[in-house]
């Protein structure tokens, strides 16, 4: 899908916005954004700039007079001598603009850009900040991008050529010089666009581009407090306050660009798009509000949810799960620094009230040292719901994080109700060693199918997971093949992750727009079979109906092996020289009627 078709996508898909947040407001991460005001060097706002520097001095006096006298012809730039605004220009533009270049004070109400008068809920806005103390501030600022990062050579061309076309950026600096540094970059940023861009769309980063002459500490309002010690944050289209996270190279750990920040805002439309529904849409049930949760190996954290009644259920038409895993910092509040340095499996189990019974319903996988944010469809495992009532939730994450967890369910109201998922049967679960082996642990399963069955479907979440020191030996970052056979071979399908093979399928625009948390402290690029560190993992459907006996016993057999060319071998045995590949598969027969 092209960039700019998933812009218009986006930009399309615009509805249920928000009208400004009244708070409570804050400046800590994920607190609501208050109002503010900031100068703003915006060179089509500034009326008297005739000659288009963003400056008003002599020259623009000559230019108007030489306008009004009919000497000169400026274009769309006669606009800006229109002081007072009456639809002419006489002597009267040519007096106010005196008083502007004698009286600098005196004037600037166009040049104030005000955020709670500027909101219309569609938009992100991205706070880039220059700080000589900082080294990746001072290498974020520069321009220098190698050609496998910046194919055109400019980190911030680049960083305008990435970025959805809802993204305002606003520069900042704490420098000595904070005007000159903020007007240079202005005047790179306006000589770029007009030499690499149509028309249209310099209007529109023009409009979209905020240069800040004020130094960071005389801006005298929460943005102040907001932007020290960090190269950059944003508000996004909740009106949150997000962190901006590693903006190097995940392959090598280099660098530090400017238009890895196009990923955030880019993730913040997924967050934005995934998760703002139509409240009457839907009925939640809330599990987790902001609990804190000790990790470990095999720790997890559970509680007793009150679900609706099997009536109920079954006119619901669909169900997702929303987790947000927030990592605390000393004070309680959401942090990066607070995550886990590690990518891990994090799962949802559903289980009877009395803890028995556990099936996992939700997988996601962790990213380094970021806080996800995801709503996944899980549709299929309402069955396991059923009858209603009460039941145990429980939530495991494979590792020693501590974490801020955010779980609810959402229950979709809908007319499709003729195949309505009512109960499951588990085929294999757990983890199975990738190893010559594998078929053997993963026997044929003989599932029943009712009589009075209207859909079947077989569903499935299947990761690989380890390597060895052979780069033959993995499941993590080879491909893999599944393949999976019903009644002797009435019908086979097939599972691979292709993906596991791309050195950078995880850190692309397309992939991030599908919810991988992006610019993580770790190497989050890579791709991986069946997952990307910090996205959530979507369960495999396939439709078997036609293929099985109704009323009758039914099997199925899986089968595995490693991708190679345009073969499939056998996984080769584990030497212990690492970690060891395995798969981590939960699969069911999900029954409708």
């Amino acid at each position: 899908m092209s960039k700019t078709l998933i812009t218009y996508i986006f930009l399309i898909s615009l509805i249920f916005t928000q009208d400004f947040n009244p708070g409570p407001y804050g400046n800590e991460y994920f607190d609501i954004a208050g109002p503010f005001s900031v100068n703003n060097l915006n060179n089509s706002a500034l009326l008297g700039d005739l000659n288009d520097d963003s400056i008003l001095n002599i020259n623009d006096v000559i230019f108007l007079v030489g306008v009004i006298l009919n000497t000169l012809d400026l274009g769309d730039l006669e606009e800006n001598g229109d002081i007072n605004l009456d639809m002419e220009l006489n002597v009267l533009d040519v007096t106010l603009l005196v008083e502007r270049i004698l009286y600098p004070d005196s004037y600037n109400s166009e040049n104030i850009w005000d955020f709670e008068t500027e909101w219309n809920g569609e938009d992100n806005y991205m706070f880039i900040h220059y700080n000589p103390a900082n080294t990746n501030s001072v290498d974020m600022w520069s321009d220098t991008c190698p050609a496998n990062i910046c194919s055109n050579g400019s980190d911030r061309l680049t960083l305008l050529e990435k970025s959805n076309l809802n993204t305002h950026y606003f520069f900042f600096s704490s420098g000595s010089e904070a005007e000159r540094d903020i007007t240079l970059i202005q005047e790179f940023f306006i000589t770029m666009i007009e030499q690499n861009m149509s028309t249209e769309m310099q209007e529109h980063w023009k409009e979209h581009l905020h240069f800040i002459p004020t130094p960071v500490s005389e801006l005298d309002n929460w943005i102040e407090d907001r932007i020290i010690g960090t190269y950059a944050f944003s508000i996004d289209r909740f009106q949150r306050i997000k962190q901006a996270g590693y903006l190097g190279n995940p392959a090598g750990f280099t660098g530090f660009y400017m238009n890895f920040l196009a990923h955030e805002v880019t993730y913040q439309d997924y967050e934005w798009n995934a998760l703002n529904e139509d409240p009457t849409t839907y009925d939640e049930v809330s599990v987790f509000e902001k609990e804190y949760y000790t990790g470990g190996w095999a720790s997890t954290i559970e509680t007793i949810v009150e679900f609706p009644n099997l009536n109920q259920l079954n006119n619901y038409s669909g169900m997702s799960i929303e987790l947000l895993r927030g990592c605390p910092d000393a004070n309680g509040n959401y942090s990066d620094q607070g995550c886990d340095d590690y990518d891990r499996k994090a799962r949802m189990f559903i289980c009877d009230e009395d803890g028995s019974n556990c099936n996992e319903a939700a997988r996601w996988i962790t990213p380094f040292d970021r806080q996800p944010h995801h709503l996944t469809d899980i549709s299929p495992f309402i069955s396991m719901l059923k009858p209603g009532g009460n039941k145990l939730i429980k939530f495991q994450e494979s590792g020693w994080p501590n974490s801020l967890l955010t779980m609810r369910f959402r229950f979709y109201h809908g007319q499709d109700l003729e195949n309505t998922p009512q109960n499951f049967q588990p085929l294999w679960v757990g983890t199975i060693p990738f190893n010559p082996e594998f078929d053997e642990n993963t026997p044929p399963m003989v599932f029943e199918v009712p009589d009075n069955a209207t859909k079947v479907e077989f569903v499935s979440y299947i990761t690989g997971h380890g390597w060895g020191c052979d780069g033959f030996n993995c499941a993590e970052f080879c491909n893999s093949k599944h393949i999976f056979t019903v009644n002797g071979g009435v019908y086979e399908f097939e599972n691979d992750h292709p993906e596991a093979d791309d050195n950078t399928h995880c850190m692309e625009l397309d992939t991030i727009i599908e919810g991988v948390v992006p610019n993580q402290w770790g190497t989050w690029g890579y791709g991986r079979a069946g997952w990307c560190p910090g996205q959530d993992v979507h369960p495999a459907i396939t439709d078997i109906t036609d293929y099985v006996s109704i009323g009758e016993e039914n099997v199925v057999d899986y089968n595995a092996c490693r991708v190679q060319g345009n073969g499939c071998v056998t996984p080769p045995t584990c030497q212990g020289d690492g970690y060891c590949p395995e798969i981590a598969v939960s699969s069911y027969i999900i029954i409708s009627y």
